[in-house]
């Protein structure tokens, strides 16, 4: 899985945490506990994903640009004359 999707898959689970707290009838202190770590969750994955924008990570490729790569040309088959 990507970073990018793990950022994101942390941002939503903590306004999910969130939501849960609102609705689900509990009792007064634990809602606010519910609603803090909801809003610790969420903004952790915000700042994850405000550090990749601001830091990409740089890809490299898998054969070292030294090197030629060569690609074998095909011959195209043609039919051949029965006559």
């Amino acid at each position: 899985m990507g970073a990018l999707t793990k950022a994101a898959l942390i941002c939503g689970s903590g306004s999910m945490i969130i939501l849960i707290s609102i609705l689900i009838n509990l009792p007064f202190f634990v809602q606010i506990i519910l609603l803090l770590c909801g809003l610790a969750v969420s903004v952790y994955g915000v700042f994850s994903l405000v550090k990749m924008v601001i830091h990409p990570v740089k890809k490299e490729s898998i054969a070292p640009p030294d090197e030629k790569i060569v690609i074998p040309t095909k011959k195209k088959k043609r039919p051949s004359s029965t006559l």
